[in-house]
């Protein structure tokens, strides 16, 4: 197994719709992407870390026409959790990456100039294909490293199990960490067909995790 980190710039619109609106306003800045999904209607939900100015953020999400919802959590920092028509090209390397070719390392880490650091995880045919499906268009790749993969930790988000990632991506997705809560841990059980137990239980697992990750 091999991996390949590569910064990716230009021509973000072909991965996020209003990629370039969000570059625009200075008061926002996106710092990754930690969860990236293509739903069964071929729209994509996407989990990403902002910081700034979260009003101005709400405020061009609500205006977009191809962002079909969104939940914002925080004030001056947060967490997004946005479902926004999809594009050819992202709709195909999610369909590439859900049939096993390759793996995205979560999280897609942004630059100071907007451009995208990601690693992928793959075979050498699978990620060269990865290279010509990113390429497509005008975004320049530039290769930051390669070789023989080695997992690491990678944040907060790499200590969580694939259940308490998705318990906290429906959380915020239901608005649980909003202020004031516009959702239970009944309803996010219900959404996620587990029992309410279950969902306390991976929740103060997921908010013990963070605390001991930030709070000295």
């Amino acid at each position: 197994m091999r991996y390949a980190t590569v910064i990716l710039d230009q021509n973000e619109r072909a991965f996020h719709p209003i990629a370039h609106e969000l570059d625009r306003e200075p008061s926002i800045q996106r710092k990754a992407i930690h969860s990236i999904k293509l739903v069964d209607d071929d729209t994509i939900a996407l989990l990403g870390e902002i910081e700034g100015d979260l009003d101005r953020y709400r405020e061009i999400m609500q205006d977009s026409p191809v962002v079909e919802g969104f939940t914002v959590s925080g004030d001056e920092s947060g967490y997004v959790y946005s479902h926004f028509e999809a594009s050819e090209q992202t709709r195909e390397m999610l369909e590439h990456r859900e049939a096993g070719d390759f793996i995205i390392d979560m999280p897609i880490e942004y630059t100071e100039d907007s451009a995208r650091k990601v690693t992928v995880i793959g075979t050498e045919e699978s990620l060269l294909e990865m290279s010509e499906m990113i390429g497509v268009g005008e975004t320049d790749i530039e290769l930051v490293s390669m070789g023989p993969y080695s997992p690491e930790s990678r944040g907060v988000f790499g200590d969580l199990t694939d259940r308490q990632r998705e318990v906290l991506e429906t959380a915020l997705r239901l608005g649980y960490y909003e202020n004031p809560r516009e959702t239970t841990l009944d309803e996010i059980a219900t959404e996620l067909d587990i029992s309410v137990g279950t969902v306390g239980q991976h929740v103060r697992s997921i908010e013990s995790k963070v605390f001991e990750k930030y709070v000295p």
